[in-house]
């Protein structure tokens, strides 16, 4: 098992247990104990996890961090990311817009767009399209995520079933050649992987920072997606290599203030 799977496992059982014990995972992941404080160590470093005698606790102060802060985070990147990524959409299109901060900014940059349809999990991306007559504005149910003002559970699941789009797109919290793309929270994860199942064509919005990142969910395989859009500080090696996987990499340039 590589290092990336150990490191998810872990924090599926952190977000089920709060809490994991160093012997525990050394029987279920069928490694050594200094491995496994190998992991935790590198997953400190990450601010994934606290570490504490014997084992580990969620850090949840670095995973849950609030909506409103992170729209600040790189905003220049995604302005520029989502701009582009809107240049694939077209009159007459159904689409699905995943939450995030990214997506948030995307939403804005169609907002001329006529006769779309759009598919979401997130009550701020729903909110700033259901004022324009054009749009036919698709919710999809559920329990909400009051830190990601998101839908998601069995309910959204079950609404996902019978809804097919043009287009989705998704934002990530990690894209990593052998993790794919990834994504921290595991309600919205699920909502995530099954949209793009149900995409026609699926493009992936992800600036800089989130490459060579490895979080708990995986979305999707690189092989899932056709466009990654992304900003020019991207890790160009990892690029190269997505790239072989017949992905389509956009790569845009942050507009300058005159």
């Amino acid at each position: 098992m590589l290092p990336q799977d150990r490191h998810r496992e872990i924090m599926k059982q952190l977000y089920e247990f709060q809490t994991v014990k160093i012997s525990s995972l050394s029987k279920t992941l069928n490694v050594t104990r200094e491995t496994i404080r190998k992991d935790l160590y590198e997953m400190e470093e990450m601010g994934l996890v606290r570490k504490v005698h014997g084992g580990a606790i969620l850090n949840k102060a670095n995973l849950e961090t609030n909506y409103a802060d992170r729209k600040s985070a790189n905003e220049a990147e995604k302005r520029a990311i989502a701009k582009r990524a809107a240049q694939f959409v077209e009159d007459g299109d159904t689409l699905y817009v995943d939450y995030g901060t990214t997506a948030l900014l995307f939403i804005r940059e169609i907002l001329n767009k006529r006769n779309l349809t759009i598919v979401t999990n997130s009550l701020p991306i729903a909110n700033e399209a259901i004022d324009f007559s054009d749009f036919e504005v698709i919710i999809i149910g559920g329990q909400v995520r009051k830190n990601e003002k998101s839908l998601f559970g069995p309910l959204a699941y079950r609404g996902i079933e019978k809804i097919f789009v043009d287009k989705g797109f998704f934002g990530v919290s990690g894209v990593d050649i052998q993790a794919g793309f990834t994504n921290i929270h595991m309600g919205e994860s699920e909502v995530s992987r099954l949209m793009m199942g149900h995409s026609k064509k699926n493009i992936i919005m992800a600036d800089s920072s989130k490459f060579n990142i490895v979080s708990m969910n995986q979305i999707a395989s690189i092989e899932q997606v056709d466009i990654l859009v992304t900003d020019k500080s991207a890790d160009m090696d990892l690029l190269k290599q997505i790239k072989e996987k017949n992905v389509e990499i956009i790569i845009e340039t942050i507009e300058q203030d005159n």
